[in-house]
């Protein structure tokens, strides 16, 4: 009799640790925080900023003609997108940034502070990295939010960033 109600708690114990088991998540992308349409879009908006003013320093600074033509691109496209994201902040009640977060400014400064090939390169470098951290917050909200003026503009957006984030390593390519 011992030895079945042993059998039996074992039994329970390891049924216990397989529901514990098989209800965690093992996803990485699930240890953030979920994303808020609000912290989407102030992200969001940030974003837009950075490349608008690099992509100016670009169509300035930069001494080959792909780094030139990147800049307006670049500012062509994030202007048309930042102006699409103030409208919908505005029905959203979401005040956006004016001004860039430390990190981001630091990355400009930086490129402001470069001059010839090695501005090129190091504003390739920072467009790699921008468009791949704006992927993955588009990613990310694309999983968390679903208000469906936002996910519209999610699915409008993330196409573009993604061709933006290839022609980067290209120029990066290029600038090495």
């Amino acid at each position: 009799m011992n030895r079945l109600l042993l059998n039996g708690k074992i039994f329970i114990l390891m049924l216990l640790a397989l529901g514990a088991a098989t209800s965690c998540k093992d996803d990485d992308e699930d240890n953030q925080p979920a994303l808020t349409v609000q912290s989407f879009m102030q992200q969001a908006a940030a974003s837009d900023m950075f490349e608008i003013r690099t992509g100016t320093m670009a169509i300035t600074k930069g001494t080959l003609p792909q780094v030139r033509s990147t800049g307006q691109t670049l500012v062509t496209h994030h202007t048309m997108t930042s102006t699409e994201l103030m409208a919908l902040a505005i029905t959203k009640n979401v005040t956006l940034p004016t001004t860039l977060p430390q990190d981001k400014a630091t990355r400009v400064t930086t490129l402001e502070n470069a001059t010839g090939t090695a501005f090129n390169h190091q504003f390739a470098e920072m467009q790699v990295l921008a468009h791949q951290e704006a992927i993955e917050l588009y990613e990310q909200a694309d999983r968390d939010i679903t208000d469906a003026q936002v996910q519209a503009f999610i699915d409008k957006t993330l196409p573009i960033l993604r061709t933006h984030l290839t022609e980067a390593e290209q120029l990066e390519d290029l600038t090495d």
